[in-house]
């Protein structure tokens, strides 16, 4: 059970990042978007970091869009350079003060199905935006009309809107927040025994969960060669990949005295992924 209740946000790139430790399928980065305004056009052409939305804001002129178009903050290989790491299954806990980083946090667990959303109130917080402080826009936006506050003063901006993917590509997090699959009010049990109908709803989704299971050990065998070893749990098959090229698939046996560890030679750099069962829960 991962529990993020209170979690205020932090770093984007952190909330993305960890989502590949808990997931087979490949993390896809949230897509940020300006609205289209002079300002915003104004922003995108000054300042290095925006200026990949330029184009698009300069475009809403004539088409009269009010949005740019939607660019993630980091590249895909960035936030899938590790893989993952955790496979049983997971349920995440939220509640309404999840804000920032943490509704896209949610929004990516919910989005890449890694597990059901176990809220204790109806929505994150609905603070999906990337925020800046206005020193760092009077700093970088240089001609602009933003100005020194008096006596010290700070304050931040929400500057680009988020937005979900998965099967709910292009809906904003901003205002809506991430709905939990499932809604669990607190009850007086829960704030006298610690969590305690909490914990039980949350173990009784985990256990209808199907636990999987991909490992594998690579060992010298003779000159250019590699032996692996791979174990599976309640995989249907593995894809076999050489240097980033689909090579051969194994499927499993569905004999009782099958042994799920298998052997493959004349294996240079190897990379496996793992296809789930086509059986959901």
């Amino acid at each position: 059970m991962l529990d993020v209740r209170g979690n205020g946000g932090g770093y984007v790139i952190a909330a993305e990042y960890l989502l590949q430790f808990l997931s087979p399928r490949r993390i896809t980065p949230v897509p940020f978007q300006f609205v289209s305004t002079p300002s915003t056009t104004g922003l995108a052409t000054t300042v290095s970091d925006y200026q990949d939305w330029k184009a698009s804001l300069e475009e809403a002129v004539s088409t009269g869009s009010a949005y740019s178009t939607a660019l993630p903050l980091y590249p895909i290989n960035a936030v899938n350079s590790v893989g993952h790491q955790y496979q049983g299954p997971v349920v995440l806990v939220t509640d309404a003060l999840c804000y920032s980083a943490c509704d896209n946090f949610a929004a990516g667990f919910q989005d890449h199905d890694i597990g059901p959303v176990l809220g204790v109130e109806a929505n994150t917080g609905a603070g999906g935006a990337n925020v800046v402080t206005h020193e760092e826009l009077r700093t970088e936006w240089t001609g602009s009309q933003v100005r020194q506050l008096p006596k010290g003063v700070q304050m931040r901006v929400a500057l680009r809107r988020s937005l979900r993917v998965g099967t709910r590509m292009g809906q904003p997090v901003e205002d809506l927040g991430v709905v939990p699959d499932v809604l669990c009010e607190l009850t007086k049990r829960d704030l006298l025994e610690e969590n305690a109908d909490l914990m039980a709803t949350a173990g009784a989704l985990l256990a209808r969960r199907q636990p999987r299971l991909l490992r594998f050990t690579s060992t010298a065998s003779g000159t250019k060669k590699r032996k692996l070893t791979v174990t599976t749990g309640s995989v249907a098959s593995i894809d076999v990949y050489v240097d980033g090229r689909p090579n051969e698939s194994h499927h499993r046996r569905h004999h009782p005295d099958h042994n799920p560890r298998r052997r493959w030679r004349r294996c240079p750099d190897r990379r496996l992924r793992r296809r789930r069962d086509a059986r959901r829960e």
